[in-house]
Formats: structure tokens, sequence, C-alpha cells
């Protein structure tokens, strides 16, 4: 088995992995940025222990971390539980498996690189991928499975925060399809806003991304926390594959 570790800015979620890179379960944990060994031993074995994983059985430890500030006290844990050093995933393991043509590869998001390569290992190319998360990143993959580049916007719930912050007078609410597309109440205005203009910002992506391939057939992937409530709501066929970034640093990293 493998542990795959992805650290993001809010959220860390670990993955067990099997052999084929099938993903066997999942679990996460606020990330804490000042987090110590021992916090990120005690979440790492509160996973593993009710899903009667041993730690011996963990064979390699691989991590995508956009946090580089709990490196040393992550890597420390791990080896404490598994005996075995994690290899970081990067830019130089995505280059093994696809080719990126972008102005500065070194600062390319590790995120973004692996949800391409996920949907391009499960789904082949072109590809376009969406990651529904913090931030709401766009991914574009040509017929030539090289990543060209992309967006990133705003995510959701990080729009979402800022307008209710700044706007006195609109409560806080739970972000779920409303009765209506067309608001009768505040709340049910606020849930057509999130919920349909997500949905139509991705339609209009989109449909200005397809002319630039030159392929007619362009498969679309979403990932990330919001898209199983977003994707519903597109006009175009999106696949979602929750599990998108943890295929795609399981296949740049198989051979490691």
């Amino acid at each position: 088995m493998r542990l795959l570790v992805d650290i993001g800015n809010s959220t860390t979620v670990m993955a067990v992995a099997k052999g084929d890179g099938s993903i066997e379960s999942t679990w996460r944990f606020k990330t804490q940025k000042n987090g110590t060994e021992f916090f990120f031993r005690t979440e790492i074995m509160e996973g593993l222990t009710p899903r009667n994983i041993a730690p011996e059985q963990i064979e390699r430890v691989v991590i995508s971390s956009v946090v580089p500030e709990v490196k040393e006290e992550i890597s420390e844990a791990i080896v404490s539980i598994t005996d075995e050093a994690p290899h970081f995933f990067s830019v130089a393991d995505a280059k093994g498996v696809m080719d990126i043509d972008v102005e500065s590869p070194s600062q390319l998001g590790n995120d973004r690189i692996a949800d391409a390569i996920g949907a391009v290992a499960c789904y082949g190319a072109p590809v376009i991928v969406f990651d529904l998360g913090t931030a709401t990143t766009v991914g574009v993959v040509n017929e030539e499975r090289c990543f060209l580049g992309g967006m990133i916007i705003p995510g959701v719930k990080t729009s979402f925060s800022a307008l209710t912050s700044r706007a006195s007078q609109l409560p806080i609410i739970n972000i779920e399809k409303p009765k209506h597309i067309i608001g009768r109440n505040t709340i049910e205005c606020m849930q057509s806003g999130v919920i349909h203009g997500t949905a139509a910002m991705i339609d209009g992506i989109v449909e200005r991304l397809l002319p630039t391939f030159e392929s007619s057939e362009v498969n679309i992937v979403a990932t990330g926390g919001m898209s199983k409530q977003i994707v519903p709501h597109c006009t175009h066929h999106i696949i979602v594959e929750p599990h998108l970034q943890f295929k795609g640093i399981f296949h740049a990293t198989k051979n490691i």
C-alpha cells in the first residue's frame, strides 16, 4: 500500500492507495501551518487505526504540498510511524509522465499538475480539468498530452466568505441547491447565485476553451470539495472524479 498526502491551505487529505492505484480509503483534517510532529503523527494514526491498516503495510509515502511550513514536521511524523522517508511530489515527477509548456514550471502548483496527470491517466487527452477547492483552478491538456496552463479563480467558498463578510445584511448560509433558480428571498438568491452562477461560469469557460483544441472531442473532468454540488447544474457533460489528484500523484510516482 501507499500513503498519499495532499496538504492544502485549508485541509490536509490522506489516501491509502493499492498497488494498482485505486484509492481504498481517505480521511481529512484541518491544515495547521504551525502543526507539530506530534500533531501530524496523531492525525495519521487516527486515520490508519480504525481502518485496520498497520504502519508496516505502508510501503511508500508520497506528499503533495502547497504549505512548505509543515514539511519538516510531517516528514518526521511519517518516519516515526512507517520508518520510511516520504517523497515530495514535484514538477520533476510530473515531467516524467507529461510535457509541460508554461512560462515558469517551477511556479506551477502541485495540485494543478497532479489533477492534469490524473485526468489524462483516467480519461485521456485532450482534457479540461476543474478543481473546485479553496481556489477554482482550470487546467488544459492538449491532444499531445502537453499541459498548457489554465486559470486560477477565487474558490466557491472563498468568494462566498468574502461576500458575507463585506455585505453586513447578508447572512452566512449553507451552500446548497435553492428551491428556485430565481430566488424568492435573500437566502434563495444567495444560494442560486453561488450554485447557478458558478455552474454558468464553468460552462462559459468551457465554451471559450473548446475552440482552442484541434480535436472535436474534449473530455471535461471536475474534482474538489464543491464539484458534486456544482457540476449537476452545468450544461456540459462533466465527469466528477473525487480522487483525481491522488490518482495523478500515484501515476507520476508509481515507479519510485
